[in-house]
This record gives C-alpha cells, sequence and structure tokens, in this order.
C-alpha cells in the first residue's frame, strides 16, 4: 500500500485535539508529511433554474469567473473546477486555504451565482499534504 494511501486510512481518526489545529505533521514509514486544513465546497445546482437569455447568462458567468479569479490570485482558492453534466446536480468543488468556514462563507455569498440562486454550496473541512500537486 502506498503512503497516499495509508494517509486515507490514517487521516480519519484523527482526534478531536488536532482538528483544533490548522497543521500537524504525521510520519508514515520513512516520509514526514505536513498536514493542513483546507476547505472543500461542493457547488450543486441553485433553486434558480429558470431559462436566462445568452447575454445575460454570459454576463454572469463572467462575473462568476472574475469573482474566483480574484481570490485565486490572493492565495485564497488553490483549487477549482466544474464537473461535467451528472444526475446528483453537481457544478464544481473549490478548495479554500482560509482560517475558518465563516471566512470561506463569506466568499462564497459574494459570488455573483450564488447570489443569482443559479449556485448553493456545501462547505466541510479537508485535510491534504502540504505540496501535493495532481499528476
Amino acid at each position: 500500500m502506498s503512503n497516499a494511501s495509508l494517509l486515507l486510512f490514517f487521516l480519519p481518526g484523527l482526534s478531536g485535539a488536532v482538528h483544533a489545529q490548522r497543521t500537524f505533521d504525521v510520519t508514515i514509514a520513512d516520509s514526514t508529511y505536513h498536514m493542513k486544513q483546507y476547505w472543500f465546497v461542493l457547488y450543486t445546482t441553485g433553486p434558480d433554474t429558470t431559462a436566462m437569455d445568452s447575454t445575460t447568462s454570459a454576463d454572469l458567468l463572467q462575473a462568476h469567473l472574475n469573482h474566483q479569479d480574484m481570490q485565486a490570485k490572493r492565495g485564497l482558492i488553490v483549487m477549482a473546477g466544474p464537473f461535467d453534466g451528472n444526475a446528483a446536480g453537481w457544478r464544481g468543488l473549490l478548495l479554500y486555504d482560509c482560517e475558518t468556514r465563516e471566512e470561506v462563507e463569506g466568499y462564497l455569498r459574494q459570488d455573483p451565482f450564488v447570489k443569482a440562486g443559479r449556485l448553493k454550496y456545501e462547505i466541510q473541512p479537508w485535510w491534504g499534504a502540504v505540496g501535493t500537486r495532481l499528476p
């Protein structure tokens, strides 16, 4: 079993004391990982699914992307992307590097898609090894 797989098994058993801090180190075999708490956001289809004209839709999308780009440039969003069409209504995910859930929620409430009722969201704490990169 790889060290990354071991991390997935190890993390659910963390004590409440570790969850009170945002970072900790864990050593598995001969590797030490610096773990950090991020905030996983799942965007889902919002309550307003009424059709809108293409110009309004394009303007709203551009405002949404600008809002996220501004946060990414400030280092608040460290990963983001949309989902392909699916029956679950999942629209996109964001990974925030912020201190608190309330901080993340403040940014999400300002998202033009959320304000327009096109998206809603769920926020969950998520632990990742600092420096982990997608292949």
